[in-house]
């Protein structure tokens, strides 16, 4: 999308309305609206910063765009894999997720080395400058992203609907990120609105992602999700790199061992988990 529309920020804004609409079409018809609204007017009232996770989502698309063509797409990802992995463990250290507490055990720090280094095995040889400034943005991207899963999770345990959850992450993102593209590219995109079809159903995805997160975090916990999310990630990207290489672009070695190494991760963190400590959550 953003190759066809010629602009990073109005791929990104087009892709989270596609994701809203459905999302929204979906919460009406199977009346989750109607119920999760009920439930939060009955429920405990939601901590402000509940109904803030979509930010989280438009800070990493803006940064991301800003970074990936200088400092190449392989150090981004380890960039953010780290916050993401660190900001979790934080995360979860803290009780801010519907999972309750969990301790930051030698075999969940385990866990967090093993994604940022099959992560940062992947990226070898690949090209990318080394800019402090960016890569520190990057990494404050990653950890918002953690936040946001606690925060829709949250809000999903009180609606008692992940639709709802998602449904409001994406009204958040989708503002912050109309803003930005009308600042940005307000003339419109450079290439026009004639992107092939395929190229709109994105959005789609991102909503199932994040409705599946706010329904699963409160089992999983954040840094599970997390891992667990990686692992999808990387082992799905080995998988397209198979079938439909990108120009230029080969399986190493190092793309398969690190696929191997963050599924031990997700491994570790969730056969070695210590129980949960459950009690009142940081509002």
């Amino acid at each position: 999308m953003s190759r066809s529309l010629g602009s990073v920020e109005l791929a990104a804004a087009v892709n989270n309305v596609v994701g809203l609409s459905a999302l929204v079409a979906l919460a009406v018809a199977s009346g989750a609206l109607v119920r999760g609204v009920r439930q939060l007017r009955a429920a405990e009232r939601p901590a402000w910063w509940h109904w803030l996770g979509g930010l989280a989502g438009a800070l990493l698309v803006a940064v991301s765009a800003a970074a990936a063509p200088r400092m190449g797409v392989a150090l981004l990802t380890v960039a953010l894999v780290c916050g993401q992995t660190g900001g979790s463990l934080a995360v979860d250290q803290a009780g801010l997720s519907p999972a309750g507490r969990h301790p930051a055990t030698a075999a969940r720090v385990v866990g967090v080395a093993l994604a940022v280094a099959a992560v940062g095995i992947g990226a070898l040889g690949k090209r990318g400058d080394l800019e402090a400034g960016l890569l520190t943005l990057a990494v404050l991207a990653g950890a918002a992203v953690a936040v946001q899963q606690a925060a829709n999770g949250q809000l999903a345990r009180l609606a008692g609907e992940p639709l709802v959850a998602a449904t409001v992450n994406f009204v958040v993102g989708t503002s912050a990120l109309l803003v930005l593209a009308v600042v940005v590219a307000g003339d419109g995109p450079p290439n026009g609105w004639d992107a092939p079809p395929g190229d709109w159903l994105g959005g789609l995805l991102g909503a199932s992602v994040v409705a599946t997160v706010a329904w699963v975090v409160r089992s999983l916990g954040v840094l599970g999700v997390t891992l667990a999310l990686v692992a999808g990630q990387s082992a799905g990207a080995l998988a397209l790199d198979l079938v439909a290489p990108a120009p230029g672009e080969a399986v190493t070695a190092g793309t398969v061992i690190g696929v191997a190494l963050t599924l031990v991760a997700v491994a570790i963190t969730t056969t070695m988990r210590s129980p949960s400590r459950h009690g009142r959550t940081p509002g």
